[in-house]
């Protein structure tokens, strides 16, 4: 009975541990990236159905995808935010500390498993991709149930031991549940079948043999046949890759490949290194005591064997085929079992203090581990952003800047993505031209443009997220030199983890400015004076009620202000004294011809669906002046491509 408590009592702390890092304040992170269509798809933008016939990527399965669909289907009264879609992953999350203690407790005591459990409840890894909706986290946990069941099966077969039919067929599910979670555990799925193909083919008794190599045999093929479909979308996606190798995604690979092990154990930083030494000390003496033969254990040299094969097998096939680019996240299928093997090895370990002993040091290493890991992943549960602070630079550009002001981003994916699903309500977030890739970068003379755009008074503020192409080109540091203001939007949290080496993605390190986000921009006095210096006599700006519209789906990259019912511009005499200007405005009308109010001047009307020109003088006193501009007509709007206002003399 005192077993049986010891064994809920670990477990209910355990899981209790995991499921506070996964689940308090889920949706206080802003999403990003590929995270936002998942939202996306969970708000009706598309359905199961959908997303299995015509799959939205070559290089991706949608079963994650499909997850936070099938969520919010099943819960219609709910509104769907980030909390909602992140949910199910966090679930998964806790399911796989859950699985991975349980095993642990079965098979080495309630002192092993108390080891593995805490430790990836508060693994800042871990707990960041439970957190996240995204693949990383659904591969891990069906790479769980593949690599320690194949690790069960296999030390059977290793001693003699032949598989039921519903044993092969589990290890099937899980396998097949792995692959078609990400690409990256179709390695690790091959490196696990030969594991168990070889542990039966070297234990069994000959008739044993036979039966074994015909179900290893049909496994293959079920598999095969499951994947199929798969299979060839990636040699597709091979293909095209290959014909454009800045296709691949990630970063260097000289980068990423000696972190993985750390991150693993902890961070990449002195606290991942030490306990990474720590268990390859460990597993040093476990090895020197068995004489080199893990496999006195069966268990233990199948857990060996499948964690060392596996993490080579990934190193080999993202070396090959990445292009010799890299993500952290391209290894976590193998988190698992490493984590599972690093632990069973400190328990081993502990064992040559004798048994008695052993369940107490794996509580002290479990302690241990947890007061160097609490405080990390505690600040992975505060994160602003993944690591950009979407919310609060929304926050920032409607506190600080102008009604009407545009704001260019240095990533033109930006404004219709992220910056899109968190816009600001008082400004608008855009772009130039396309800054992606180099070739674009390059052709459509992005630095100019954005000068010339600025220069023009087209926009007032400056993100610089990513500094796009600067290793290439240098770096760019004209905004320094223009703008009179600076503001900096920080991560706090992402700073945190950063500095001290335990986030847990590259993005944190190779892209600074997503962590601190630099704001250059200028007032409109702050323009007005600089236009005044440069001999101007008048500056204008749109204001509330305008709204930016940039037809580049079209391949038109020019900026339209759009009129739609009432709006106000407001426009600086420069100089001391009143004076007339001739202001010509350029645009054309939707919705058929649109007779437009400027101030108290006549209707003026512009033609359906083609740009066209009008002007008019204007008497401006010193000062600032607000011009009201105003639609007469129900419905259809006016697209104003330009405005020129000079005086007359």
């Amino acid at each position: 009975m005192k077993i049986r408590w010891s064994i809920w009592g670990t477990m209910g702390a355990v899981l209790a541990l995991a499921g506070a890092a996964r689940w308090v304040d889920l949706g206080h992170c802003a999403t990003r990236s590929d995270e936002i269509n998942l939202v996306k798809y969970a708000m009706g933008a598309t359905t199961l159905t959908e997303l299995w016939t015509h799959p939205p990527w070559l290089n991706q399965i949608p079963l994650a995808d499909s997850v936070p669909v099938a969520w919010a289907k099943a819960q219609p009264w709910r509104t769907v935010d980030e909390k909602l879609v992140r949910e199910p992953f966090a679930l998964m999350g806790w399911l796989t500390v859950a699985f991975c203690a349980a095993w642990m407790i079965r098979r080495r005591g309630v002192g092993a498993g108390l080891l593995v459990g805490v430790w990836m409840a508060v693994l800042p890894f871990h707990v960041y991709h439970s957190r996240e909706a995204y693949y990383y986290v659904l591969a891990m946990l069906f790479a769980a149930g593949m690599a320690l069941r194949g690790a069960d099966f296999a030390a059977k077969l290793k001693s003699g031991g032949a598989l039921k039919a519903r044993e092969y067929a589990e290890w099937g599910a899980w396998t097949l549940m792995a692959c078609l979670s990400h690409m990256s555990a179709w390695v690790v799925a091959g490196v696990m079948w030969t594991l168990l193909a070889w542990s039966g083919w070297t234990g069994l008794a000959a008739a044993g043999r036979q039966r074994h190599v015909r179900a290893i045999g049909i496994l293959a093929g079920a598999l095969g046949v499951g994947m199929s479909r798969w299979i060839f979308r990636a040699f597709l996606e091979m293909q095209r890759v290959a014909a454009n190798p800045v296709g691949h995604i990630g970063s260097d690979f000289a980068w990423v490949a000696p972190r993985v092990l750390p991150f693993f154990a902890g961070g990449g930083n002195a606290v991942g290194i030490g306990i990474l030494a720590a268990v390859l000390a460990a597993a040093g003496a476990v090895f020197w005591r068995s004489r080199g033969r893990p496999g006195r254990d069966p268990l233990y040299g199948a857990m060996t064997w499948s964690a060392a094969c596996s993490l080579l097998g990934s190193y080999a096939y993202i070396f090959a085929v990445g292009g010799e680019k890299a993500k952290l996240t391209y290894f976590a299928v193998n988190l698992p079992v490493f984590l599972v093997w690093a632990a069973m090895t400190l328990d081993k370990a502990f064992a040559q203090a004798g048994e008695g002993r052993r369940p107490i040091l794996d509580a002290v290493a479990a302690a241990g581990i947890a007061g160097l890991l609490v405080l990390p992943a505690w600040q992975v549960m505060r994160l602003d952003g993944n690591p950009t602070a979407y919310r609060q630079i929304r926050a920032w550009l409607d506190s600080h800047l102008s009604p009407g002001d545009v704001v260019i981003v240095d990533r033109w994916l930006e404004p219709w993505n992220e910056m899109g699903f968190y816009a600001p309500s008082n400004v608008t977030v855009s772009f130039t031209v396309p800054d992606e890739p180099y070739e674009n970068y390059v052709g459509g003379n992005w630095r100019k443009t954005t000068k010339n755009l600025f220069e023009q008074n087209g926009a007032q503020a400056f993100i610089r997220l990513t500094r796009n192409q600067e290793k290439r080109m240098g770096l760019w540091t004209w905004p320094e030199t223009w703008f009179r203001r600076r503001a900096a939007v920080t991560n706090a949290a992402g700073l945190w983890l950063r500095d001290t080496g335990f986030a847990p993605m590259e993005s944190y390190y190779l892209e600074t400015n997503r962590v601190v986000t630099e704001i250059f921009y200028d007032t409109h006095a702050d323009i007005a004076d600089r236009a005044r210096g440069a001999g101007r006599e008048v500056v204008w700006f749109f204001g509330e009620g305008w709204k930016l519209f940039k037809p580049w789906q079209q391949g038109d990259f020019s900026d339209y202000r759009v009129l739609a019912g009432e709006a106000a511009m407001a426009v600086h005499n420069l100089r001391g004294e009143p004076i007339r200007v001739r202001v010509e405005v350029v645009a054309a009308a939707t919705g058929g011809h649109q007779k437009v109010r400027i101030g108290t001047l006549p209707p003026l009307t512009f033609p359906a669906e083609q740009l066209g020109s009008q002007a008019f003088e204007l008497s401006l006193p010193p000062g600032i002046h607000a011009l009201p501009w105003k639609t007469l007509g129900s419905g259809g709007a006016l697209l104003v491509r330009g405005v020129r206002m000079d005086r007359v003399e």
